[in-house]
């Protein structure tokens, strides 16, 4: 997790040292915790200070404000991810195209019950409607997620070409950002959880090898 830390924290050499690694962690753990708790309304850094028993300065000097603090919080989420889908191809590395993504669809489906996971990246979206940060930030995740599945689904079926798949690469990822977006309600009485869940997937494997 320590390497996942260093990615969101960018270019910062004086908090590689194991110590200023856990640290770094320890207060975007605090920032995650408020966030899901409040909102970003209710995220201040003196907060975040104060849930982990440091000065303010302390937070400052990893995080030199409140909107660094929000777009490392989400890189480290967004790294999260990522490593989960590598670990996943990982797992079936020698198996056929369709199996992996298969499995990380499945794995991505597990995710989205996550309220921790869901939680955070509503709040992202909700505020990348308002503030200019936040909006860059989440093009930029919707922009590696298409392109995750764009390489996922390529050649699946060899009749579809590549503006094609690159259109429902998209389409699957606003499949999954909807599902995501419906928790924590675990449906509604016409489709349950698991009912979406199977229909998300049914679709996602549809558009990936159906004319």
């Amino acid at each position: 997790m320590t390497s996942n830390v260093l990615s969101a924290l960018g270019e910062k050499p004086t908090v590689t040292t194991g110590r200023g690694l856990l640290r770094a962690e320890a207060i975007l753990l605090a920032a995650r915790a408020i966030m899901l708790e409040e909102g970003y309304a209710g995220l201040t850094m003196r907060g975040v200070a104060a849930r982990i028993d440091v000065n303010l300065s302390t937070v400052q000097h990893y995080y030199k404000n409140l909107e660094v603090l929000v777009e490392a919080l989400l890189a480290w989420q967004i790294n999260s991810f990522g490593q989960g889908i590598t670990a996943a191809i990982a797992a079936v590395a020698d198996r056929s195209q369709q199996e992996r993504l298969e499995a990380v669809l499945d794995y991505l489906l597990v995710e989205c019950r996550d309220p921790g996971v869901c939680g955070i990246f509503v709040e992202a979206w909700a505020l990348g409607k308002r503030l200019p940060f936040a909006m860059r930030l989440m093009e930029q995740v919707e922009e590696r997620e298409r392109k995750q599945f764009y390489k996922l689904i390529f050649g699946l079926n060899p009749s579809i070409d590549r503006a094609e798949y690159r259109r429902r690469a998209a389409m699957i990822v606003m499949l999954l950002n909807g599902l995501m977006q419906q928790f924590p309600p675990l449906g509604t009485p016409v489709l349950g959880r698991q009912q979406l869940e199977e229909a998300v997937r049914a679709q996602v494997l549809q558009l990936a090898t159906a004319l």
